[in-house]
């Protein structure tokens, strides 16, 4: 996708989080079965299954020159170092 978007590309939102296809289907367990819910997560980098090296590799590829935002919203108790994580490990990243 960020092939596809190339030049244009101008705003990632960062997070990570778990295939939920991952282990047969049943990576999320919810009460009661049937339930509507939906799972949604954003967890600091290396906390799920993002392919993180293929990710910014992309963006390095694309000479990414843009917005990245970090939209971790999973740790309310620590979302001061996770911004604080997230800003450094993003930096280093599309730095080289």
């Amino acid at each position: 996708m960020m092939r596809y978007a190339g030049d244009k590309l101008r705003h990632v939102h960062v997070a990570d989080f778990f295939d939920h296809k991952g282990s047969s289907g049943l990576r999320y367990i919810l009460n009661p079965p049937g339930t509507a819910a939906r799972i949604h997560q954003h967890l600091d980098i290396g906390q799920g299954e993002v392919d993180r090296d293929a990710f910014f590799g992309t963006l390095r590829e694309l000479d990414f020159d843009g917005v990245a935002t970090a939209c971790v919203f999973a740790w309310e108790e620590r979302a001061r170092e996770s911004s604080a994580f997230m800003l450094d490990r993003i930096t280093k990243e599309l730095s080289g």
